[in-house]
């Protein structure tokens, strides 16, 4: 999948388009427009690259020569440039009509861009790293279900931090357990507590850990699980507040 600069392609798109125009009713640009015109069609001419456009790009260094030949502009064939111009849009066309693009919304670019995840969770869980970067990737792409299964590749690496403060030994603890283990903690009198002065970080660990249960809702694994793009968020907002406290507090 490639990142397609739209912007720099509707910019040189539309100058293709006027000089289109403007030779087509038997105007010669002027030297200083046929400059521009010449590193006009380079940025089109790198695009294309990108995409794999092979025909535009024959098209496009052809007439590229005649644009950079700015001492023997005066001796082009307005009908043949015309015609040679109008023949760029023509293979642009087709070519693109071959492939499939994609556009993201400013919200799901910013997830594809960035995790959205504090740089603290990073620096503390960075062998988290790589799913949190391919949640964000999914859950850009509305691919809500791989976005979960990510995100609680994510989560293991913060109960593997929660079962080792509980002293837990289980290299692959599950949530239920440890939630059921806090809970237990927060209930008893304080002398009889294991870990006496962490009851306002057992009971925020808590809160986080029931907040994607809930987000959860016990399914996840179940083969028929599918997931809408909201429950990815709310999933996502609850694994990424979860990851963010233990990287501050543990």
């Amino acid at each position: 999948m490639l990142r397609f600069a739209a912007q720099d392609f509707c910019r040189a798109s539309s100058l293709i388009g006027q000089v289109y125009a403007q030779v087509n009713s038997g105007t010669i640009p002027t030297k200083k427009s046929w400059n521009v015109i010449a590193g006009e069609l380079g940025n089109l001419q790198r695009l294309c690259e990108k995409l794999a456009l092979d025909s535009t790009l024959a098209q496009i260094k052809r007439l590229k020569e005649i644009f950079l030949d700015t001492e023997n502009q005066h001796q082009v064939n307005i009908a043949n440039l015309s015609r040679d111009i109008m023949e760029v849009q023509i293979r642009l066309s087709d070519e693109l009509e071959a492939r499939m693009l994609f556009l993201m919304n400013p919200e799901e670019a910013r997830y594809f861009g960035e995790n959205q995840f504090s740089p603290k969770v990073a620096e503390r869980f960075p062998d988290a790293v790589f799913d949190m970067n391919e949640a964000g990737k999914c859950f850009a792409t509305e691919r809500s279900t791989a976005c979960v299964f990510h995100l609680m590749r994510v989560t293991e690496h913060g109960l593997h931090a929660i079962a080792t403060r509980l002293g837990i030994t289980d290299q692959r603890p599950n949530w239920e357990p440890i939630i059921a283990k806090i809970d237990s903690e927060l209930k008893l009198p304080y002398e009889k507590r294991q870990f006496k002065g962490s009851a306002d970080l057992l009971a925020n660990i808590s809160t986080h850990l029931h907040a994607i249960k809930v987000a959860w809702r016990n399914r996840t694994m179940h083969v028929e699980t599918k997931h809408t793009t909201e429950e990815g968020r709310e999933i996502y907002g609850a694994t990424r507040g979860l990851m963010r406290y233990l990287a501050e507090q543990i």
